[in-house]
């Protein structure tokens, strides 16, 4: 493997033990206090355990699924941590008001993830945005 994907390959397998970690501290808060756990964290784990099992079956789709989840996250559909905290704010467009709501702790991990595959990520944008001759 080149250095940059193996780079990429261990940000992906922190990433995913970060998010292990955080499933595992929500399910110790949803037991010790009185914060309950709701279907966007199942959804959660659901998508974290299917990413571990890709991470042996098909590394290669790891890759595609991380980010996947992850902007899944971002938009509030699945959730990693106990209280599903998320920043809204509104986005204008003209002279109507849009809400836009999104989690911080999943952004941040999908800038790690965007850090950690900068090489893909730019190769996959140059195939996009190339010219047809």
């Amino acid at each position: 493997m080149k250095r940059a994907q193996v780079k990429e390959y261990y940000g992906h397998i922190a990433i995913i033990a970060i998010l292990i970690l955080t499933q595992l501290y929500s399910v110790f808060v949803a037991n010790t206090t009185d914060v309950y756990l709701t279907s966007q964290h199942y959804l959660g784990f659901v998508a974290t355990a299917s990413l571990a099992i890709l991470l042996f079956v098909r590394p290669a789709f790891l890759f595609y699924g991380l980010g996947i989840i992850l902007i899944l996250g971002v938009e509030n559909i699945i959730g990693f941590t106990p209280e599903l905290q998320f920043t809204s704010t509104r986005w204008y467009s003209g002279g109507t008001a849009l809400p836009v709501a999104y989690q911080n702790y999943s952004l941040f991990l999908f800038l790690l993830w965007s850090m950690f595959s900068y090489q893909r990520l730019a190769q996959l944008g140059k195939t996009l945005l190339a010219r047809v001759n």
